[in-house]
């Protein structure tokens, strides 16, 4: 899929996406789903590597997208997962669509009827939807990585309890949620490549799309932050997503001046002046990642004694706006270090 060229996010793209995938990729990612759908946690990336060889792992997850399939320290030991968008892309991606639109239409009918409903428990879904003990246990895995939950949610063993969707009243205008959740999956999951950065002997490194960071501390630590970014912008944590692309932007940057041999960025109080820095030298074409005034304002933002700046807004347009501006600088770096 990395030799493709970017996707956009109409409903029908999903389709695309799964007849793009090729026989070893489908492969690899019912690998990882079904490990967890059968383990309840993430496949260890040595089981990987013993079932398919180290070379084979290495390339599919090179070639996947991070937004895809992701290799992560978990646990004491790298493993990977699947992002929501990967389960969708599985053998086993339709019917899962299928049984998060039946949960969705449940809880949406649920909430029309009484707008006070906070919770629904599997025992009620598994009774509506006439579900099979192994069905309710795969629902549950779907609903806790699609992120349509809310607060006070519980992920037992065999039962469970979640909160309505935080998005819930947005479900009330819809009649085609197929539509609604295939837009939401492709919009927070853009099918975007993952660039493969060469490693020591020219052989290719994991890493997603920080693949190019030669400190490997720091590029697991980027990572997981970006990872979880994109997670709490599912969940409407604007601050949070604004706070950790602020400082990605600013490890990456900060990174890239040092290795440029530029002593540019070690005086830099702000943000927006080590984006105006890496302008400078080069790092970045001018004018190419847009910060603005709340990203830009980032760090007054974490700490709750300290009073924001007038004019910052914390909305989905800024968190957005911080997410793009990640991707961005993503795209340049990756470039230039291939």
């Amino acid at each position: 899929m990395g030799d493709c060229p970017e996707i956009q996010t109409g409903a029908g793209e999903l389709d695309t996406l799964r007849g793009r995938l090729t026989a070893d990729e489908r492969v690899h990612l019912n690998a990882i789903w079904e490990y967890f759908r059968d383990q309840n946690q993430w496949i260890p990336s040595r089981l990987l590597r013993q079932r398919f060889g180290g070379a084979a792992v290495q390339a599919a997850l090179a070639r996947l997208s991070e937004n895809l399939v992701r290799e992560e320290r978990e646990e004491d030991e790298n493993r990977c997962r699947l992002t929501f968008l990967g389960v969708l892309l599985t053998d086993q991606g339709r019917e899962s669509e299928r049984l998060l639109i039946r949960y969705l239409e449940y809880v949406r009918d649920r909430y029309q009827a009484d707008s006070r409903v906070e919770w629904v428990g599997s025992a009620e879904v598994e009774a509506a939807l006439a579900l099979t003990p192994e069905q309710s246990r795969h629902l549950r895995q779907l609903i806790r990585l699609s992120h349509w939950w809310g607060g006070g949610s519980a992920f037992g063993g065999r039962e469970w309890t979640v909160g309505v969707p935080i998005d819930v009243d947005d479900l009330l205008g819809e009649n085609d949620l197929q539509r609604y959740v295939r837009q939401h999956v492709l919009t927070h999951f853009p099918a975007e490549a993952r660039p493969a950065s060469p490693g020591p002997g020219g052989e290719e490194t994991s890493g997603g799309p920080f693949g190019f960071v030669q400190d490997s501390g720091l590029r697991q630590r980027l990572a997981a932050d970006w990872h979880e970014a994109q997670d709490v912008c599912h969940v409407l944590g604007w601050k949070s997503c604004v706070v950790l692309c602020g400082g990605i932007l600013e490890a990456l940057l900060a990174d890239a001046l040092r290795r440029t041999g530029s002593a540019e960025g070690r005086g830099a109080r702000t943000l927006a002046a080590l984006v105006e820095r890496a302008f400078a030298q080069g790092v970045l074409a001018p004018g190419s990642v847009r910060v603005g005034s709340t990203l830009a304002a980032f760090r007054t933002l974490t700490h709750p004694g300290r009073a924001p700046r007038k004019g910052i807004q914390l909305t989905r347009g800024e968190a957005e706006s911080a997410l793009e501006a990640v991707r961005a600088c993503l795209r340049q770096l990756g470039a230039v270090t291939k």
